[in-house]
């Protein structure tokens, strides 16, 4: 398949990225992993993947926002659509969720986990076929 789309899957959690990495391969994606942010970020510089998938809390319980953050300094990511991935709103009990936002948080979509593996094909579709916002 020559417009085969490769995905980054950056989560600390094995089970998570197992299953997901089998359900994409499946739909035709090449797809890569990282277990922390810093390593998916060293990642992506190299491969240049066009989706990462984003797990909010890592090694600490905002190592994905940090990371979010870092992606648009980035030249080289600068197409790379971003699903930022949280159990964080249920695991803290917080009543409310998150947004995009360009400037504190510039992803493409805000998942709450575990996600159904349609939603996330979906989301996975829709942002490689709409145009990336400006300012993220």
């Amino acid at each position: 398949m020559s417009d085969t789309r490769t995905i980054l899957i950056v989560d600390d959690d094995p089970d998570f990225v197992e299953s997901n990495k089998d359900l994409l391969e499946a739909y035709g994606y090449v797809v890569h992993s990282a277990p922390d942010g810093t390593q998916g970020l060293e990642l992506a510089r190299r491969i240049k993947p066009d989706v990462m998938i984003l797990d909010v809390m890592m090694a600490t319980h905002t190592e994905g926002f940090e990371i979010a953050r870092k992606i648009p300094d980035q030249p080289e990511l600068r197409n790379l659509r971003v699903l930022l991935v949280t159990g964080v709103t249920k695991d803290m009990h917080l009543p409310f969720g998150f947004e995009p936002d360009t400037s504190w948080l510039p992803v493409d979509r805000v998942l709450e986990k575990p996600i159904a593996p349609s939603r996330l094909l979906s989301e996975i579709q829709k942002v490689l076929t709409e145009p990336k916002p400006q300012g993220g």
